[in-house]
């Protein structure tokens, strides 16, 4: 029969469609075969000694997440990655999961099932380690925003209260907690939105708790207080000032945030005046919220942002580059190029700058980066006319996470400028918060 053929004679073209069926299916099934050896291939290699040069990257992440096992990990390691590597599994494809995989061997002793068992339900890759780690761990359900416990940044704390809710304890009494919950704030956290760290739950369910609105929690879990503070009963204060005010703009809260951070918690940097070693002092070690309004509070900060615009140019500091390298990129055809460019800022006139042409108050950070705790990056963009600063970049240094990402007058970063930045904090090994 002549597969190419089109018959005239229904019995003849009926037979030589289904031959031609059932030809695709076994191309199909010897392709899929071929992708599950070569996903075992790589999978075996990276338990191996293996030139770097010449290795998928699958091999990479699993030697790399290897080194950190001990023996009965390592064996628990393979065979997750065995069982999702013979179903083709799409967990395999992203760094970020296969490093979960790691954590999820860690806890092997607690493990309620074998992965060898395991069927996912969704064909999204986080999706399906979020399914596993339950298959794994859980007899009761989690929220799917305690998937971040598995994350990089992520402590064995974290991973702990995971395991705790799904085995039926209640959040408020696992332990080490940043900061107590009530049954509501417990309650609360339990619903926080999907796209949140584990952090940002806890800290939803305080705000939400505490009568404070979605918007207010939301804005709040976008602030510094997206991480758990110094004094956290202080910063239960603050959060009960915001929900008592709940005119008051969302879009105040960070600078606020910021505001109270500075004033109670950062010593000024040092600097030389006249011969003489000033600075150095926390501004406002007291600082407390009783008896505040918003309003005293707003013309506080609008002062202090104030006073950062005044700062003089002989009271310039500078700070060492955090060492994570920047990023140039050329775009588009010739005579309509464009260059775009992530460059660190190193000195409080940079940062003053900075905040000065978006209209923020990223100048407050100039004591953070100075200490080493945070870095400042600018995303630029040339397309003829010079270069015009789009996006204000805060990275975290100790968990090298990217956690906020600022354009004009406080506004979410524009898809093109995310994917700019995107491309650059893969490079350079960096985590991206969600912004939204």
């Amino acid at each position: 029969m002549d597969l190419n053929r089109i018959y005239k004679n229904p019995g003849l073209e009926a037979r030589r469609l289904e031959f031609m069926r059932q030809l695709r299916g076994e191309q199909a099934l010897r392709e899929a075969n071929q992708a599950s050896r070569s996903v075992q291939r790589q999978i075996q290699q990276g338990f191996e000694r293996y030139d770097k040069s010449k290795t998928a990257p699958l091999s990479k992440w699993i030697a790399e997440c290897a080194l950190k096992l001990d023996a009965n990990e390592r064996s628990k390691f393979r065979a997750l990655l065995t069982a999702l590597g013979r179903r083709g599994s799409k967990v395999l494809s992203e760094r970020k999961l296969v490093i979960g995989l790691s954590h999820l061997a860690r806890f092997w002793p607690r493990w309620l099932r074998e992965p060898t068992f395991f069927d996912a339900h969704s064909y999204n890759a986080s999706r399906q380690f979020g399914e596993l780690a339950r298959f794994l761990l859980a007899r009761w359900p989690v929220p799917k925003c305690f998937d971040d416990a598995w994350g990089g940044r992520a402590t064995d704390a974290h991973r702990e209260w995971f395991i705790h809710i799904g085995s039926g304890g209640n959040l408020r009494t696992a332990e080490g907690l940043p900061f107590p919950l009530t049954k509501m704030m417990s309650h609360h956290a339990m619903h926080a939105p999907d796209d949140v760290s584990v952090i940002q739950a806890l800290r939803w369910g305080q705000v939400r708790a505490l009568g404070g609105s979605e918007r207010l929690a939301r804005a709040v879990i976008d602030s510094a207080l997206r991480e758990a503070q110094t004094d956290e009963p202080f910063w239960v204060t603050v959060l009960h000032f915001f929900a008592a005010n709940p005119m008051l703009d969302p879009r105040q809260v960070g600078p606020t945030v910021d505001w109270i951070r500075n004033q109670r918690f950062v010593a000024e940097p040092h600097y030389v005046e006249n011969g003489v070693v000033r600075g150095g002092g926390v501004p406002q070690p007291n600082l407390s919220m009783k008896g505040r309004t918003a309003e005293s509070v707003l013309r506080q900060v609008e002062l202090w942002h104030r006073q950062l615009n005044r700062e003089s140019k002989g009271k310039t500091t500078g700070w060492p580059s955090c060492g994570i390298a920047g990023f140039e990129r050329i775009e588009g055809p010739e005579g309509a190029q464009k260059i775009i460019r992530i460059d660190e800022i190193v000195t409080s006139a940079e940062l003053l700058q900075e905040g000065r042409t978006l209209r923020h108050c990223v100048a407050s950070y100039a004591r953070s980066c100075a200490q080493g705790v945070v870095a400042i990056f600018s995303l630029k963009v040339d397309g003829g006319g010079g270069f015009d600063r789009r996006l204000t970049i805060e990275i975290d240094l100790r968990s090298k996470r990217v956690v906020q990402a600022r354009g004009r007058f406080n506004a979410m970063p524009q898809p093109v400028d995310e994917r700019y930045l995107r491309g650059w904090a893969s490079q350079r090994g960096l985590i991206v918060a969600v912004f939204y």
